[in-house]
C-alpha cells in the first residue's frame, strides 16, 4: 500500500507539472477566465450580447450532443470548447511574443543602472508577457532558438583563432586563408543552408552534435578532461569528522534532488526578467557515461530506480541507501553512523583484498577504448556486471580518501 501511495504521488507530480509546463506563460486561471464568463453569457442571455451568444449557440450544434441535453450542460460544453480554443490561441501567442522578445540582446551591453528608453519598454513587455510562478523547466519552450551565424562571420572567426598560433604572415595561414574563401564559394552555402533548416525544428542546433561529435566520441580519460565532482569548503571547517561532513553534504543533495524532480525550483532569471535555460538542471544526479569502443552513451536513470549512492573506502565499494521507506532522504544523523560502519569495516577487511582489487576505479583513468574492451571482457556477466550496474545506476558517488594534504 505505501508503495502504491509513493507511485502514485510521483505521477501525480510529474502529470501535473506536464500540464504547467505545457501551459506556461498561461495558466488555468486563465483558461477559467475565459470560460466562465462565456458560460455566464450564454446562460444569461442578454440582448446586448446576442452576437456573442448566437455564435455559442451554433458551437453547441457541431459538438452534436444528445437529444434532450439540459441547456445548462449543453451551455457548459459549448463555452469549455469555445474558451479552450480561445486559450490555445493566446498559448501560442503569449509563447511565441516571449520568444521574440527575448530575441533581443541590447541589455547585455547596457549597465542596470542606466538603461536606455527601448531596453525599460522591452524589460516591461517581457514581464507583461511572461507567465507567474514558473516551474524549473517552465519557460524552456518559450526561450528563442540559438541562431546561426552567417557563413562569413563563422569563417572570421575561424581565422581570427588560428592567426595567434600560425602567424598572420606565415604560408600555412595564408593557405588556410585561401582554402576558407574557396570553402565560402563552393561547399559553405549549401552546408549553411543545412544548418538553418537544422535550427527550425531543433531547439539549438548545435547541442546535440556537441555532444555526440566532441564529447562522447572523445577518447580521452575522462578525469581531468571532462568529468565534474563536487568538494566541501575549504576556508572553513566545521569538523574534522570526515564522515560528519559527507553525511551533511549528501542530505543536502538529496534535499536538492527531490526539489530538483518535482520542479520546485524556481528558474535562474537574470535581472528577475530574462529566464535561462535550465536543460543543465536534468540530469545532475543519477546519470552516468558509459563507455564505448567507437563512442560512449549516456545513461540517465528514472528517480524511482536511482535510490542509492556509491561509497569507497580503502578499495571497497558499498551501496548505501539515502532515501526511507516513505521515499523521504535519510537523516544525516543516519548517514553518519552509516558511513562510520563503512570506514571500520573497510579497515577490518583491508587485508583481505587481493592484488589489484583496490585499484580497479583506475580503470576509468584509461583512455575510453580500452576501457570498454576490457569493461566488455571482464565486466559484461556475472557478478561483476551486477556490481557495475549498482555503480553506476547510483544517484552520486562518495570517496572516502585515506590521503590528507597539507595547505
Amino acid at each position: 500500500l505505501d508503495a502504491w501511495r509513493r507511485g502514485l504521488l510521483r505521477r501525480f507530480f510529474r502529470t501535473r507539472n506536464l500540464i504547467r509546463n505545457g501551459m506556461w506563460p498561461t495558466s488555468t486561471w486563465n483558461l477559467f477566465a475565459l470560460v466562465t464568463p462565456l458560460t455566464a453569457l450564454r446562460l444569461a442571455d442578454w440582448k446586448a450580447v446576442r452576437p456573442i451568444t448566437d455564435q455559442l449557440h451554433k458551437v453547441e450544434d457541431l459538438i452534436c450532443l444528445p437529444t434532450g441535453c439540459p441547456v445548462v450542460i449543453k451551455s457548459v460544453i459549448g463555452s469549455v470548447v469555445v474558451g479552450l480554443g480561445f486559450f490555445i490561441v493566446v498559448l501560442y501567442v503569449r509563447r511565441f511574443t516571449l520568444r521574440a522578445l527575448l530575441s533581443y540582446r541590447g541589455w547585455m551591453y547596457e549597465p542596470p543602472k542606466s538603461q536606455s528608453v527601448l531596453t525599460l519598454i522591452w524589460g516591461a513587455m517581457v514581464r507583461i508577457v511572461s507567465g507567474r510562478h514558473p516551474l524549473l523547466y517552465s519557460c524552456q519552450r518559450s526561450l528563442p532558438r540559438m541562431s546561426v551565424p552567417t557563413l562569413r562571420h563563422t569563417l572570421d572567426h575561424l581565422l581570427d583563432s588560428l592567426k595567434p598560433l600560425y602567424g598572420e604572415d606565415s604560408e600555412e595561414f595564408q593557405t588556410l586563408k585561401a582554402e576558407a574563401k574557396v570553402f565560402e564559394q563552393t561547399q559553405g552555402p549549401k552546408l549553411q543552408r543545412m544548418l538553418v533548416l537544422k535550427s527550425w525544428w531543433s531547439q539549438n542546433w548545435v547541442s546535440d552534435w556537441w555532444e555526440k561529435y566532441v564529447y562522447l566520441m572523445s577518447r580521452s580519460p575522462l578525469p581531468i578532461n571532462s568529468n565534474y565532482y563536487v568538494m566541501d569548503q575549504n576556508s572553513w571547517i566545521p569538523t574534522h569528522r570526515p564522515t560528519s561532513r559527507a553525511a551533511t553534504c549528501i542530505y543536502q543533495m538529496m534535499v536538492v534532488k527531490q526539489k530538483l524532480d518535482r520542479e520546485q525550483f524556481d528558474p535562474l532569471v537574470i535581472r528577475n526578467t530574462i529566464p535561462v535555460c535550465m536543460a543543465q538542471y536534468e540530469r545532475v544526479f543519477s546519470t552516468t557515461r558509459i563507455p564505448g569502443e567507437d563512442m560512449d552513451i549516456i545513461q540517465h536513470k528514472d528517480p524511482s530506480e536511482s535510490k542509492h549512492i556509491v561509497v569507497l573506502r580503502k578499495g571497497v565499494f558499498y551501496k548505501v541507501n539515502v532515501y526511507s521507506p516513505r521515499n523521504r532522504p535519510v537523516p544525516p544523523q543516519v548517514l553518519e553512523k552509516q558511513f562510520q560502519s563503512i570506514l571500520e569495516d573497510a579497515e577490518a577487511h583491508q587485508d583481505s583484498l587481493c592484488m589489484g582489487e583496490e585499484s580497479l576505479p583506475a580503470l576509468t583513468t584509461l583512455d575510453r577504448t580500452s576501457w570498454a574492451k576490457i569493461r566488455m571482457d571482464h565486466f559484461s556477466h556475472g557478478v561483476n556486471k551486477e556490481s557495475l550496474d549498482i555503480l553506476e545506476g547510483a544517484i552520486l558517488f562518495l570517496s572516502f580518501d585515506t590521503h590528507s594534504f597539507k595547505d
